[in-house]
């Protein structure tokens, strides 16, 4: 039986949130949530899945990447979309590997570039960072409600996830360098 929400738990974050941006495939008509973080570079080892939604995870419980297989044409318009107003730091590890879950209703606003993936009807009650341009929205009993994406762009044969990926790691090493 799929479960209806991922179970998370949430500490104080250690350090600086990771970067995540969205990156929409026009040819394969996926969405691609990747998370880079600044300390290391984190190897997968879990998933949670529906038929939509793949979300991997590495040993920790960190999320490191999204993908949506739903061609954005089927996403729900809702022009009265709302970004949550608040969303703190947190570091949020989840606890629910290698099952299934139900398929998330996924809406956006009318330009697409805005998402909302809600794994549960359970009411929010606060949203954290997961990372830049990646919110996570919890109920009052630790389990993911949705996740909101922003600044969504769209990509041609992944030419903006790798150029994206290559200014984030290039930021890296410099200021690894600083830091020494």
């Amino acid at each position: 039986m799929p479960i209806k929400a991922p179970k998370i738990r949430i500490a104080s974050p250690a350090g600086s949130a990771p970067y995540g941006r969205g990156f929409y495939q026009l040819e394969e008509e996926t969405l691609y949530l990747p998370i880079e973080y600044q300390d290391e570079k984190p190897r997968f080892f879990s998933f949670l899945e529906s038929d939509t939604v793949s979300m991997q995870f590495d040993r920790e419980g960190r999320l490191i990447f999204i993908e949506l297989t739903l061609p954005r044409r089927h996403w729900i318009v809702r022009p009265e979309v709302c970004l949550p107003r608040t969303a703190g730091p947190g570091d949020i590890r989840f606890l629910d590997f290698r099952e299934e879950m139900a398929n998330p209703i996924i809406s956006c606003d009318q330009f697409r570039q805005n998402i909302h993936i809600e794994f549960s009807s359970l009411i929010p009650v606060s949203a954290i960072y997961l990372a830049k341009n990646l919110i996570a929205q919890i109920s009052s009993d630790d389990f993911l409600v949705a996740v909101w994406a922003t600044d969504i762009v769209e990509d041609l044969a992944g030419r903006e996830f790798a150029s994206w990926r290559k200014m984030i790691r290039a930021g890296q090493r410099q200021l690894a360098s600083i830091a020494f």
